[in-house]
């Protein structure tokens, strides 16, 4: 997988719920499954055909799973993020 931010990393190991977008990436998916993954702070950028769809966290302040933490919390629900819009990639 190529470009993902190393201070975030940690999201692309678990399951995160897609809202909104195309149908082939609505639910929930694994990034790390997936072809290309930009992640930042605010929002997700994955590579589908001639382009990126953008997605932002639902939940604020964004939660990054620690297994340590969510086993002690019990909390084993995937972080949201809802889809924002879609860019085209220059040729």
């Amino acid at each position: 997988m190529r470009g993902i931010d190393n201070s975030i990393s940690a999201i692309t190991l678990n399951s995160v719920h897609l809202e909104g977008g195309p149908s082939t990436l609505s639910g929930t998916v694994v990034l790390a499954e997936l072809n290309e993954v930009i992640c930042s702070a605010e929002k997700i950028k994955i590579r589908l055909g001639n382009g990126y769809e953008h997605y932002e966290f639902i939940d604020t302040p964004v939660r990054f799973p620690s297994p340590a933490r969510d086993a002690e919390s019990g909390a084993s629900d995937p972080l949201k993020l809802r889809w924002v819009g879609r860019t085209k990639i220059a040729e």
